[in-house]
């Protein structure tokens, strides 16, 4: 996934490269596209479509927008807002430091969490009493760095922008 997220340019569906990029047998990575695409992690598109490229600062607000009902942000991990869609200059700033601190907490306790308590995922999230969330956070973790979506609302993460947003911190960030 990492191969074809990384490309530069859309990568077309051909068998024999699928065997190359997944190093697997060419039945094994047939039977893993299928269950991929099964599980609407992946989809081929009859005309591929354009990879997200610009600058950061450009690019980003543009993709977060669609994946929430309400407002976005992207943070990195020492807490400062990298870029956002709806959230007040200020407000983006507190938040982006929230975030931060959540992620430094989940990493204090990561060990509690996956060995204990057996849980897995890195996310947070301030529920409403019925336990949905009002303000979601979802670690990205690219490469050595690390980021926090954050979602207020409803979260859209099963649209295309959402790929984009991936490819694009996965082509800057990953090798560093």
């Amino acid at each position: 996934m990492l191969q074809v997220l990384s490309s530069d340019i859309p990568v077309p569906h051909v068998p024999q490269l699928l065997g190359r990029l997944t190093g697997l047998s060419q039945e094994s990575a047939e039977r893993l596209l299928e269950q991929m695409q099964a599980r609407g992690l992946l989809s081929l598109v009859e005309k591929p479509l354009p990879v997200a490229a610009g600058a950061l600062e450009k690019v980003l607000p543009e993709l977060l927008a669609p994946l929430g009902e309400n407002k976005v942000m992207l943070a990195d991990q020492q807490g400062f807002a990298l870029a956002n869609s709806g959230f007040g200059a200020e407000e983006a700033e507190a938040v982006a430091g929230m975030a931060g601190d959540l992620m430094a907490l989940g990493d204090r306790h990561q060990r509690l969490i996956d060995t204990h308590l057996e849980l897995s995922g890195c996310s947070w999230a301030l529920v409403n009493a019925v336990g949905q969330s009002e303000l979601g956070f979802w670690v990205l973790c690219v490469g050595r760095e690390k980021f926090v979506l954050v979602i207020e609302g409803m979260p859209y993460l099963n649209r295309q922008p959402f790929v984009d947003l991936a490819s694009l911190l996965i082509r800057r960030y990953l090798d560093t």
